[in-house]
């Protein structure tokens, strides 16, 4: 009888020792968030159904008694429940907002219904931290703000436009009327005068007598009128100089304001290029860190595949199985 050699058992590798540092902090952080990121989903999902079921209790519990009940029954605030409420009346049929956390749902609550999905879109509102999307929700309402004032100002500015130049208009026609009555004062003295001479030439003591009463009496007028149309030339200059001293500080703000908003503005966009490198960082990284997963699991079945192989009782059957797995390896090495 032919006794067969006794085969040596197969020798199993144990992953720990491949070399292969699997179990990083960067691997586990990567696990971390995406299990993080299905957390939030679920979470989303959960405050919907919350907040449609307490739409429905709502609708139940007598009048005056919604807050107690919240507080016995569910142990919720007014302003939670109403939050939750809000989520689920404005997000449950959303599509688009379906991406979201229940805290980014929360903030996006401050928004004009007509406004939500737009925002999102434009600012890829799902890949943001809640304080980044309370920040650009911010920055969206600041810039609405500071549009509202620029309109407001330029109303404002038109208005006091037009008042100036109906300011001018009067004070010009007030001195057109007051050169042409000065005009007139001058014709009327200059005849006067003229009278005077005839009755000087004639020797009528009675009438150079009443014409020089009419002289004084038309220089007396015509100083005034001169005295008039002075101030009234001075009140057009002093409205002019308003109206060039309004427009040169409106400019000289104008300026500033957008200086500072130019300012404002590079530093955001200087932020928002850090975080976009940033994002494309993690976004490299992710990607190995997913290829590191994948090799750690591989590692973990090659373990679980060489345990399987040394527990087949036929040689045969063993040695088919391991030149099957060598074949794997090797279209694997070949692959990479």
């Amino acid at each position: 009888m032919t006794v067969k050699p006794k085969q040596e058992a197969s020798v199993v590798v144990p992953a720990a020792e491949t070399g292969i540092a699997l179990r990083t902090p960067e691997v586990i952080a990567a696990e971390i968030r995406s299990i993080d990121d299905q957390a939030r989903q679920y979470v989303l999902r959960s405050a919907i159904e919350i907040g449609n079921r307490l739409h429905e209790a709502k609708a139940l519990v007598a009048h005056g008694e919604w807050a107690k009940w919240l507080s016995d029954n569910v142990n919720y605030s007014q302003s939670s429940a109403n939050n939750f409420m809000k989520v689920a009346s404005e997000f449950g049929n959303s599509q688009a907002l379906a991406s979201l956390n229940y805290s980014q749902a929360v903030a996006l609550l401050s928004l004009p219904v007509e406004e939500r999905e737009q925002f999102v879109e434009e600012n890829n509102a799902a890949e943001m931290s809640s304080r980044e999307l309370a920040a650009a929700i911010k920055e969206k309402k600041e810039l609405e703000k500071r549009i509202a004032e620029e309109q407001e100002r330029a109303r404002a500015a038109e208005e006091q436009a037009a008042a100036a130049k109906t300011a001018r208009e009067l004070v010009s026609k007030n001195l057109d009327e007051a050169f042409a009555e000065k005009r007139a004062l001058d014709d009327q003295l200059a005849a006067v005068q003229a009278e005077l001479e005839k009755a000087q030439k004639a020797g009528d003591s009675k009438e150079m007598a009443k014409l020089k009463a009419e002289i004084r009496k038309a220089e007396k007028n015509k100083s005034e009128q001169e005295t008039k149309v002075s101030e009234l030339q001075k009140q057009l200059d002093d409205v002019k100089a308003e109206a060039e001293r309004e427009v040169a500080e409106r400019l000289q703000q104008r300026e500033q304001e957008l200086a500072e908003q130019a300012a404002k503005e590079k530093q955001a966009l200087q932020e928002q290029l850090d975080k976009m490198n940033q994002q494309l960082a993690r976004s490299n990284n992710e990607q190995f860190l997913k290829a590191k997963i994948h090799i750690e699991q591989i590692v973990k079945d090659g373990d679980a595949l060489v345990k399987a192989i040394a527990a087949v009782a036929e040689q045969a059957e063993q040695n088919k199985l391991k030149t099957a797995a060598t074949k794997v390896i090797d279209q694997l090495r070949s692959l990479l």
